[in-house]
């Protein structure tokens, strides 16, 4: 073998042996990624609410928002008494209506302060509560006091009325199986009647009312 044979087997060895190089990232590819995660976020704040506190904040359970989809006007009416009811009066009554007689707390299931023909006296007892005692379904109910729940809700007069109107009206058609729902104007020429009344209703007291008025 040639000695200049020799010297050109080391230089073609490296010039074939394969070599990494570096190099930039071209710009429209950053860019192009930035454009794309802008538009993520600008899409998910349009459609998934940004985890926005109106959406998810006043709720405690998926039940409760699905109670709050407007069905139609009349079952969004009787979901909106129930929320009320739920969070206002279940404590003692239950969210079945069989109330708690160890607490003097009478039953709503099959009441006859709940099915009456008119709505004047369930609008008092809810507006500004009732004192016993109470005869409900044949049996005596004297320990227990109810809350003045209607004047405890929160939001103006009008807001009060509503909430009263809606909470009776689910309570009347669930409990008492009278479908036909209460108007908020009902609710408001009652409770414009008594604004000046203090203190819990009785059944004595109520009694003198006539259930239309």
């Amino acid at each position: 073998m040639s000695p200049e044979t020799t010297e050109l087997t080391p230089m073609i060895s490296d010039a074939l042996e394969p070599r990494a190089r570096r190099t930039s990232v071209p710009i429209w590819l950053i860019i192009l990624l930035l454009v794309l995660f802008y538009w993520g976020m600008v899409y998910f704040d349009l459609h998934g609410a940004w985890f926005d506190p109106r959406v998810y904040g006043p709720y405690r359970s998926y039940q409760e928002v699905e109670l709050m989809w407007p069905k139609d006007d009349l079952a969004a009416w009787f979901a909106k008494g129930q929320k009320v009811f739920h969070d206002n009066c279940a404590v003692c009554h239950m969210d079945t209506g069989v109330g708690n007689p160890a607490n003097g707390c009478p039953p709503l299931a099959g009441s006859e302060w709940v099915a009456a023909p008119g709505t004047g006296r369930i609008i008092r007892i809810v507006s500004k509560g009732l004192t016993g005692p109470i005869d409900v379904k044949g049996q005596a109910y004297g320990t227990g006091t109810m809350l003045p729940v209607g004047d405890q809700l929160a939001g103006d007069e009008k807001e009060k009325s509503e909430n009263i109107a809606a909470l009776i009206s689910f309570v009347r058609k669930t409990f008492g199986n009278v479908p036909t729902p209460i108007k908020t104007e009902q609710v408001q020429a009652v409770r414009a009647k008594i604004k000046d009344h203090t203190g819990n209703f009785t059944a004595p007291e109520l009694k003198t009312v006539p259930e239309t008025e």
